[in-house]
C-alpha cells in the first residue's frame, strides 16, 4: 500500500482519541446521572423532611399526601408513616397501614438517625426509597418513607448519552479523517524519498527530490539531495579517475612500445641505442611512479593511523634531506624555520609522505634559485615557495585525484595524484589543509593540527 504508515498512524491516533473520548463521555454521564439523581435527592428529602417535622408538630399530613391529590401522588409516588417497630401508621394508597414492613432504608434511619436512600427496579421501571427519621424529644419515634418512579430521570440520562455518544462519534469520524489526512501529507514526501532511493539504488545516482519543507522530513530531503550530490561527484570522479589512470598507462606504455619497435626495426649506432634505452628507463620510472601513487592512495583507504609524539622540526628536516637532490637540481634553497619544541602526534611514515609531496611540489613548481621554507607553530605548518603561484580557477581543485594544472603555465606535467594523497593523510588524522596562491607571487600549504 502506497501510504500504509498514512493509515496506520490515522489507526494508531484514532484508537487514540477514541479511548480518550470514551473515557471523557463516560466521566460526563456519570456527572450529569450523579447531578439529577442529586437533584431529585434533595427534592425529596426536602419533602420528607416537611413531613417529618409536620408529623413532630401534631400536624395532620393526610391532605399532603392523598393518593390522587397531594404532591407525592402528583409525582407518581406513595408516602408511609412507620413507627419504629416498621407498622404501617399512614399510607397515601391506603393499602398497607397496619403492615409491617422492615427494609433497608427504613432500617437505616432508625440505626444512624439520618435520611438514607435506595434505588430499585420495579416492573422494569426505576424507582427510588427515601426514608426520613421523625424525632420527638431527641428520640426517634416515626419514619417518614416516600417511595417514588425516577424512570423519567433514567431516560432523561439517557437521552443525554446518547446526544453525547452521537456528537463523540461525529468528532471521531472528523479526527480520523484529518489523521488520514495529514498521515498521507506526512507519508507522501516519505514515499517519494523511496522512490528516490530505488532510483539510486538501480543505478540513476543523480536522482533528487522537490520537498519544500522546513521540519525534520524537509531536512532529510536536504540531506538526501547533498547524498545523491556527492554520490554523483564521486561516480563523476571514479569515471575521470579510470580514464586519467588509463590515460596515464598508456601514454608511458605506448612511449615504450615505439621506442622498442624502433630499436627492433633499425640498425642504429650504440649511442643512439643507449639513448632510447634511456628514454625507456625514464618511461619506465614514470610508469612505476605513476602506479606506487596510485597503490598509496588505494592503501589510505584500508590503513590504520598509528599515532605516536614527533618533534615537527626533526621530521622536516629528514624530509628536506631526502629532497636536496632534487632542489640542488634548480639551485632552490630549501630552510626549515620550525619551531624545535612543536610536537604533534601523527603516524611518522604518513607525515613523511606529506611533507615530501608538499616540498616536492613546491620544488617543481618552483623558480631558478628561489626558496622554500617549512614554517610551523604550535596549531598548523606552513610549506611556502616564491615559485609560479596557481590561478585561481584552478585552487579549488588542486586536491581532486588526477587534476593537473595547466602545463603551458607552469611547465610541468606530475601525475596529479600527489595532493590527493596528501590531503587524504591530513584527513585520516583529523587535521585540515588549505592552499593560498597567486600565480607569479608562490604558493602557501598550510596544515592546521
Amino acid at each position: 500500500m502506497k501510504h500504509k504508515i498514512a493509515y496506520r498512524l490515522a489507526l494508531t491516533y484514532g484508537l487514540i482519541f477514541i479511548l480518550a473520548v470514551a473515557a471523557i463521555d463516560a466521566a460526563l454521564v456519570l456527572v450529569y446521572r450523579d447531578n439529577q439523581l442529586k437533584k431529585n435527592e434533595n427534592f425529596y428529602f426536602g419533602l420528607s423532611s416537611m413531613f417529618a417535622t409536620m408529623v413532630e408538630n401534631n400536624i395532620k399530613i393526610t391532605n399532603y399526601i392523598n393518593y390522587n391529590e397531594g404532591l407525592v401522588g402528583q409525582n407518581n409516588g406513595r408516602v408511609l408513616l412507620l413507627d419504629t417497630e416498621g407498622k404501617v401508621l399512614l399510607d397515601s394508597g391506603s393499602e398497607l397501614i397496619g403492615v409491617s414492613l422492615t427494609n433497608q432504608e427504613f432500617r437505616k434511619a432508625l440505626e444512624s438517625g439520618k435520611p438514607a436512600t435506595g434505588y430499585y427496579s420495579f416492573e422494569n421501571k426505576g424507582m427510588a426509597m427515601f426514608s426520613y427519621p421523625v424525632h420527638f424529644s431527641g428520640h426517634i419515634k416515626a419514619v417518614v418513607m416516600i417511595s417514588v418512579f425516577i424512570q423519567d430521570i433514567y431516560d432523561d440520562i439517557n437521552r443525554f448519552a446518547m446526544q453525547i455518544i452521537v456528537i463523540s462519534a461525529l468528532v471521531v469520524i472528523m479526527v480520523i479523517t484529518a489523521s488520514i489526512w495529514m498521515g498521507r501529507r506526512l507519508s507522501e514526501p516519505i514515499v517519494r524519498l523511496t522512490t528516490a532511493a530505488e532510483q539510486i539504488y538501480k543505478g540513476k545516482i543523480d536522482t533528487t527530490v522537490e520537498i519544500n519543507r522546513t521540519d525534520e522530513i524537509g531536512r532529510l530531503a536536504g540531506t538526501f539531495n547533498r547524498m545523491s550530490g556527492e554520490l554523483k561527484k564521486i561516480e563523476t570522479g571514479r569515471r575521470r579517475f579510470i580514464s586519467d589512470v588509463s590515460h596515464e598507462l598508456k601514454t608511458p606504455l605506448s612511449s615504450i612500445k615505439a621506442l622498442i619497435e624502433a630499436l627492433i626495426a633499425s640498425e642504429t649506432e650504440d649511442e643512439l641505442c643507449k639513448e632510447y634505452l634511456q628514454d625507456i628507463n625514464h618511461e619506465i620510472d614514470r610508469l612505476t611512479g605513476l602506479v606506487c601513487s596510485l597503490l598509496t592512495s588505494a592503501r589510505l583507504e584500508e590503513v590504520m593511523i598509528k599515532g605516536e609524539p614527533l618533534l615537527l622540526a626533526e621530521e622536516v628536516d629528514c624530509a628536506i634531506r631526502a629532497l636536496l637532490p632534487l632542489a640542488a637540481q634548480k639551485h632552490i634553497s630549501l630552510e626549515n624555520t620550525c619551531d624545535r619544541s612543536v610536537v604533534i602526534h601523527a603516524d611518522r611514515n604518513m607525515l613523511k609522505e606529506v611533507l615530501i609531496n608538499l616540498i616536492d611540489n613546491s620544488i617543481k613548481y618552483g623558480v631558478q634559485c628561489g626558496t622554500v621554507s617549512i614554517e610551523c607553530s604550535h596549531n598548523s605548518f606552513n610549506v611556502v615557495d616564491n615559485g609560479c603561484g596557481i590561478s585561481e580557477e584552478d585552487l579549488p581543485n588542486i586536491f581532486d585525484s588526477f587534476y593537473r594544472v595547466d602545463q603551458s603555465r607552469t611547465g610541468e606535467n606530475g601525475s596529479g595524484i600527489g595532493l590527493f594523497i596528501v590531503k587524504r593523510i591530513i584527513e585520516l588524522h583529523g587535521f585540515a589543509i588549505s592552499v593560498s596562491s597567486k600565480p607569479g607571487s608562490g604558493s602557501v600549504f598550510t596544515v592546521t593540527f
